[in-house]
């Protein structure tokens, strides 16, 4: 009775695992930093701003070889110019009709100025600094790394960036305020996969994504 009873709490381990890892869970998440379960914020943010009831994910690197060539890029910096930014991972639909993607890329950029781009929505994100405009988001957040890269990754800014493109142009990739503030959204919780997995000591992205378009200058 007591082995068939480990048998089964066995066997439960293995079904709720396998149901985590299929789902987009942390596990998944562990291996993969692109994997989105069907119910994430991060899959309707999506298919609202591609205007796609489906789309088709690439992962470019495992989340190993994205942590292990991001942090290599950093001892690389020249002064005042930015890092190597390694893509990690692109959502799209592709047919005979168009093209739409959104791709995500990370590396490092200098404190000095021009940080972000000067064009486009400025936004202030729990600390983290962005901008969108109609093809591109840009996310800059301080990321303290354990180690031996902690003083220098104090001194610059860990970067996102989110390429959106629509072949042909239709009225998708006409952004208004609330596209601009998806696009930014989906940026914060892409980053936040991107630091966890770095280990930033700091918890950067840690909070729920709060949204405030700066005003303009």
């Amino acid at each position: 009775m007591l082995k068939t009873i480990k048998l089964s709490a066995a066997a439960l381990v293995c079904v709720l695992a396998l149901a985590s890892c299929t789902s987009g869970g942390s596990e998944a998440k562990a291996v993969n930093p692109c994997g989105i379960s069907a119910s994430s914020e991060e899959d309707a943010l999506i298919r609202e701003i591609l205007a796609t009831e489906d789309f088709e994910t690439k992962a470019f690197k495992s989340t190993s070889e994205l942590v292990d060539k991001v942090k290599r890029a950093l001892p690389g910096m020249r002064p005042g110019k930015h890092s190597y930014f390694n893509a990690a991972c692109r959502y799209g639909v592709e047919d005979e009709h168009r093209a739409v993607s959104a791709t995500f890329s990370f590396g490092w950029s200098p404190r000095v100025p021009p940080g972000l781009p000067s064009n486009g929505v400025s936004y202030e994100l729990n600390g983290a600094s962005g901008v969108t405009n109609e093809s591109n988001s840009t996310l800059l957040v301080q990321c303290d790394l354990p180690g031996e890269l902690g003083a220098q990754s104090r001194n610059v800014w860990f970067s996102a960036d989110a390429y959106f493109s629509f072949l042909p142009a239709t009225g998708a990739a006409v952004v208004d305020q609330a596209g601009k503030d998806r696009r930014m959204t989906l940026t914060y919780l892409m980053t936040r996969r991107v630091t966890e997995a770095l280990g930033c000591e700091n918890k950067p992205l840690e909070k729920p994504p709060v949204v405030k378009p700066l005003p303009s200058p």
